[in-house]
C-alpha cells in the first residue's frame, strides 16, 4: 500500500473518531464551533511557547567591554554604488539565472488555451491501442506521426505507457499540431512542444495530473442550465445533475428568477491548473427554490453503487418512467378495460401499448435485476424487471433484446435493454408495458415512486464524515442539531 493511501485512510479514520466523539459528548451541532476553539488555543499555546523559548535572557550574558562579538552584533554597510568585481584570471564566472524555455513554452501553450488561442483535447489510451492508434483518433497528420513518437522517445519507452493513460493534445485554431504531454511516472510529466521553427522539442517536468474540487455558486436568471453554464459550471456537470435529479426537481418551470444554487465537483488539473475535460463528477449540489431547500450529496455505496443522497443518508426517491421508449411514442391502447383487437371480445388490459416505428430502443424503467427472458406465449419476447418497494415492470412483443443481458442482470434507469417489434400476439409493432406494485398491476402512468436507500449505522457515520469534507456548511444542511439517524425500535419483552 503506498504512502498516500495509508495518509488518505489514517485521514479517514481521525475524521470518523472526531465525529464519535462529538457524538458521545452531545456536540455533534457545534462540530464547527468547537473546533475554532481548539484551534484558536492551540495556536496560543505556540505562541506563548515560542516566545518563552526564543526571548533573548539579557541577564544571563556577562558584560565584556574587549570582546563584544557574540552579544553586539555590527551591522552590514550597504552601498548602493557598489559593484562586484569578477576575477577572470582567477576562474570567477558570472552566475546564469537558469531559464526553462521548454517549461515557459508549456505554460504559454496552456495560457493559449485559457484565451481560447489553441484547444485542448484529453483522450485516454483504449485496451489495445498504442500511441500511434491514439495518434490517429485525434486526427492528427500521419506525416508527423513517426517525428513526436521518436522525440517522445528520447525521454520514455513508448510501449510502456499503459492502459488508461492520460493524453493532452494541444492543437491550433486550424487543427495544427502543437504539443502532447502525458504523466509517465509518479510526480513526472513528459511533453513534446513544438517550436517556433517547426522542429519538436521533448520536455519533462515535475508534476502530474491531480484532481481538485471546484465550487460554483450563482443565481437563476431564466434556466437552472443555462445560470449554470454562465456562472462556470461545465456542461457536462449540468447535464449529470439534471439527469439525476429531474425524478425531484422541475427543471423546466420550477425555478423563478433569483433562486440560488451552489455546485460542487471534482475534476483534474495539470500542474499549472489548468482544467482537463475528463474526470468531472458532481459532489454536491444545492438548490433554493423558494421556500424550499434541496442539498444532495454524491455517494457510493458499500455496494459499489454511486447515487445522490441527502444529508441524513437517504438516497433520492426515484419515479418509474411513464414512457420507457427513446422516441415519442403513441399510446395505441390504455390501461383497463378493452375489446381486444386480435380475440375480439372484451378482456382487462394490465398494461399500456406504446407505438413505436420497429427497432427503436426500449429503456429500463427504473432501477433494477432481470427475473424474466425470453419468449412468453403472446408477450412475444418478453422483460421483466424486479425494482425496489415491492415494484416489477415487464415489457412484451420485443423485436429483440440487448446483447448481454440475461436473468439476474443489473440495470439502471434508462439503459437499453431490448428493441421495439411485433413478436406475439400483435397488430404492429409496440411495446407493451406493464407496472406491477406488489404482485397487483397498476396503471403506468400513475406517479409509481420508489423510495431510496436509507444509509444506517456505521455506513451513515462514513458517509456523514465524507459530506463534512466535502462542504464545510455540511452540519447546517441537517437541519438540527444531531443528524436524525434512525432510531433502533426497542425489544418487546413477553410478561
Amino acid at each position: 500500500m503506498k504512502i498516500t493511501n495509508r495518509v488518505r485512510k489514517a485521514a479517514q479514520q481521525s475524521k470518523i473518531f472526531r465525529y464519535k466523539t462529538y457524538k458521545k459528548i452531545g456536540c455533534v451541532g457545534y462540530r464547527k464551533h468547537v473546533d475554532r476553539i481548539v484551534k484558536f488555543a492551540m495556536v496560543f499555546l505556540l505562541v506563548v511557547g515560542a516566545f518563552l523559548i526564543i526571548r533573548p535572557d539579557s541577564q544571563t550574558v556577562p558584560e565584556d567591554s574587549l570582546n563584544c562579538a557574540p552579544n553586539c552584533p555590527v551591522e552590514p554597510v550597504v552601498n548602493p554604488d557598489a559593484q562586484e568585481v569578477v576575477h577572470s584570471d582567477l576562474g570567477d564566472e558570472p552566475v546564469v539565472e537558469d531559464i526553462d524555455e521548454d517549461g515557459a513554452s508549456l505554460i504559454a501553450l496552456e495560457e493559449a488555451v485559457r484565451q481560447n488561442e489553441a484547444e485542448l483535447t484529453t483522450y485516454k489510451i483504449a485496451k489495445g491501442e498504442t500511441l500511434v492508434g491514439l495518434l490517429t483518433r485525434a486526427k492528427i497528420a500521419k506525416a508527423q506521426h513517426k517525428n513526436i513518437i521518436n522525440t517522445l522517445e528520447t525521454l520514455v519507452n513508448v510501449k510502456t505507457i499503459k492502459r488508461d493513460t492520460i493524453v493532452l493534445i494541444f492543437t491550433g485554431q486550424k487543427g495544427e499540431f502543437l504539443g502532447l504531454t502525458l504523466p509517465f511516472r509518479d510526480n513526472e510529466f513528459v511533453a513534446v512542444l513544438k517550436d517556433e521553427d517547426g522542429s519538436l522539442i521533448p520536455f519533462s517536468q515535475e508534476g502530474c495530473v491531480e484532481n481538485k474540487n471546484i465550487t460554483v455558486r450563482g443565481k437563476i436568471e431564466r434556466t437552472f442550465s443555462g445560470s449554470a453554464q454562465k456562472y462556470g459550471a461545465p456542461k457536462e456537470i449540468v447535464n449529470q445533475i439534471v439527469n439525476a435529479l429531474k425524478n425531484e426537481v422541475n427543471f423546466s418551470s420550477g425555478f423563478k428568477r433569483g433562486d440560488a444554487f451552489e455546485i460542487i465537483y471534482s475534476t483534474q488539473v495539470t500542474p499549472t491548473g489548468l482544467e482537463l475535460d475528463t474526470g468531472r463528477q458532481v459532489l454536491f449540489v444545492g438548490l433554493e427554490m423558494g421556500n424550499d431547500k434541496i442539498y444532495r450529496y454524491w455517494y457510493t455505496d458499500r455496494s459499489g453503487t454511486p447515487a445522490f443522497y441527502t444529508p441524513t443518508g437517504q438516497r433520492e426517491q426515484r419515479t418509474l418512467e411513464k414512457r420507457p421508449v427513446k422516441a415519442v411514442p403513441r399510446l395505441s391502447s390504455p390501461y383497463g378495460w378493452r375489446t381486444h383487437p386480435i380475440l375480439m371480445y372484451r378482456v382487462f388490459h394490465s398494461g399500456v401499448d406504446l407505438a413505436c416505428p420497429r427497432g427503436t430502443p426500449i429503456i429500463a424503467a427504473g432501477d433494477g435485476t432481470i427475473t424474466q427472458l425470453g419468449r412468453k406465449g403472446a408477450y412475444g419476447k418478453y422483460i421483466r424487471i424486479r425494482h425496489a418497494g415491492g415494484y416489477e415492470t415487464a415489457y412484451g412483443h420485443m423485436n429483440g433484446y440487448k446483447k448481454g443481458l440475461k436473468v439476474g442482470s443489473r440495470v439502471k434507469q434508462g439503459d437499453v435493454i431490448g428493441y421495439v417489434g411485433a413478436t406475439g400476439r400483435a397488430t404492429g409493432p409496440h411495446v407493451h408495458f406493464e407496472v406491477w406494485k406488489n404482485k397487483k398491476t397498476t396503471n403506468p402512468f400513475n406517479n409509481n415512486v420508489i423510495s431510496g436507500k436509507q444509509l444506517s449505522g456505521f455506513e451513515l457515520e462514513q458517509f456523514q464524515s465524507f459530506a463534512e469534507s466535502i462542504h464545510p456548511d455540511f452540519a447546517n444542511h441537517l437541519f438540527g442539531k444531531h443528524p436524525p439517524i434512525p432510531a433502533r425500535k426497542p425489544k418487546t419483552t413477553q410478561k
